[in-house]
């Protein structure tokens, strides 16, 4: 635990701050801040290319104001306009648009020296770099570490040996034999002895939103926010966020393509990210917060970065520590880079996942480092997309339902498991969830906790038995 010591495409987003911070207690901000991706494959074919995303200045004019707690009336400098406001208890953060005449260094001195402030920092834009989007397809091709392993049969009866024992549930639809993760997490016995989770536990995604009319997934689906065209209908125009979606609670046995971790328990869609994958930093913390608010027990962020960030430590650090006071845990993705893990992920109180293939071997792209605390299967994951045409469809991805790669696909798996332990035990708190999880996982690699695997495999037999 850090308190002891995302065959298609790879979504990400990254951010570049090229300005420094003014705050003394803040580390100096990192260029090439990243938000995760995911790696796709077509149904016969991998991509092996790592697609990575265009670099941006901050947004300009926009500022991130933290007002420290009890301030209710914010001091805004003169020329400046409140373009959105958020509250967490009795704490305030606003976004700013700053004079055009107005120089960004100074801007940000003058908050800092208000006592009201807490922190200022410039508004992120994060935005997917379409032009190496489109390279993915010349890319495709079979994969060793992706398709090495055929998945292990799911639709096998166990023979009850008495009367006693439970007839297994197991997983019946269409293309349940493809999802080779359900096997290799012991799903079958985990859902005849434990159930298939509570319809009481919600998991936030927030993410592109979620197709919530998927034949898959109706049902299933609360309309949270929607950041980007600023109403209660986040509806996927991009395609990552309904597979991720599906992984956690795709409803089973309908006859309808795949199964879910938690079939039972429901999705509450907050849309952050545009159809190419777009957001900025402030959308992303005000999706965090609603998410909070509005009763999530876990909070599914598909998001990563590279090391460093200032930035990104004091905002991801304030919002972590605010869901945990509501009683929610946020599980984030450790990257793609195949390098070090940077913020959100490294947070000290987000559950930091990184992604293994079939052979139990830390995946190619799965970035390591001390904040790692689990890994999951990222590596052929099938799961929902949406019905209807989408931006990822244009560069020949199929609609309802693929097959991708990446930690964006781990991190909803132990979103799921998170969720199945609050169904069993719903007075834990996100602590003691965290520490269930982290204490019951299958140790991989160098024996005790390693860099590489964290804590090891997570293991939902053993979180949810004992």
């Amino acid at each position: 635990m850090k308190s002891k010591l995302l065959p298609l495409l790879l979504l990400g987003l990254t951010a570049c701050q090229s300005q420094p911070s003014l705050m003394q207690s803040m580390a100096p901000v990192q260029t090439n801040l990243t938000v995760t991706g995911i790696q796709a494959q077509t149904p016969a074919s991998t991509a092996q290319t790592q697609v990575y995303l265009e670099t941006s200045k901050p947004i300009e004019n926009e500022v991130i104001v933290k007002y420290r707690p009890g301030f209710r009336t914010q001091a805004v400098p003169m020329g400046a306009e409140v373009l959105d406001t958020f509250n967490t208890s009795d704490e305030t953060t606003q976004l700013h648009r700053i004079s055009k005449k107005t120089n960004l260094q100074q801007a940000l001195a003058s908050y800092q020296a208000d006592p009201s402030v807490e922190f200022a920092i410039p508004n992120l834009n994060f935005k997917v770099q379409m032009s190496l989007l489109e390279k993915v397809k010349k890319y495709f091709g079979r994969s060793t570490e992706e398709t090495s392993a055929k998945a292990m049969p799911v639709n096998t009866r166990y023979t009850a040996s008495s009367e006693t024992e439970p007839v297994q549930v197991r997983a019946e639809d269409p293309l349940a034999g493809d999802q080779w993760y359900l096997n290799a997490l012991h799903m079958p016995e985990v859902w005849t002895q434990t159930g298939l989770g509570n319809a009481a536990v919600t998991v936030a995604v927030l993410d592109t939103g979620v197709d919530y009319d998927h034949p898959d997934l109706q049902g299933r689906v609360i309309k949270g926010a929607d950041y980007v065209d600023k109403d209660y209908e986040p509806k996927d125009m991009h395609g990552h966020g309904t597979h991720v979606a599906g992984i956690i609670a795709a409803q089973m046995n309908n006859s309808e393509g795949v199964t879910g971790l938690a079939p039972q328990v429901k999705i509450m869609a907050v849309r952050v990210l545009d159809a190419n994958g777009s957001g900025s930093l402030f959308t992303i913390a005000k999706g965090i917060a609603y998410a909070a608010n509005n009763g999530a027990k876990v909070i599914n962020l598909s998001l990563g970065s590279p090391p460093g960030g200032g930035v990104m430590r004091t905002l991801a650090n304030f919002l972590a520590g605010y869901a945990e006071r509501k009683g929610a845990l946020i599980v984030a993705a450790a990257g793609n880079d195949g390098g070090a893990i940077g913020y959100p992920a490294a947070a000290s109180k987000f559950l930091c996942v990184g992604a293994i293939n079939q052979q139990n071997q830390l995946a190619s792209f799965s970035n390591r480092g001390a904040e790692l605390d689990v890994v999951a299967p990222g590596v052929g994951i099938l799961s929902t997309f949406p019905t209807y045409e989408v931006t990822a469809n244009k560069m020949g991805l199929p609609q309802k339902y693929a097959t991708l790669n990446g930690t964006s696909m781990a991190t909803p798996m132990v979103s799921a498991q998170a969720a199945l332990i609050w169904s069993l035990h719903p007075y834990l708190s996100p602590a003691e969830v965290r520490e269930k999880i982290e204490s019951t996982a299958i140790d991989l690699g160098a024996v005790g906790r390693d860099d590489q695997f964290g804590n090891g495999l997570v293991s939902f037999d053993n979180a949810l038995r004992n």
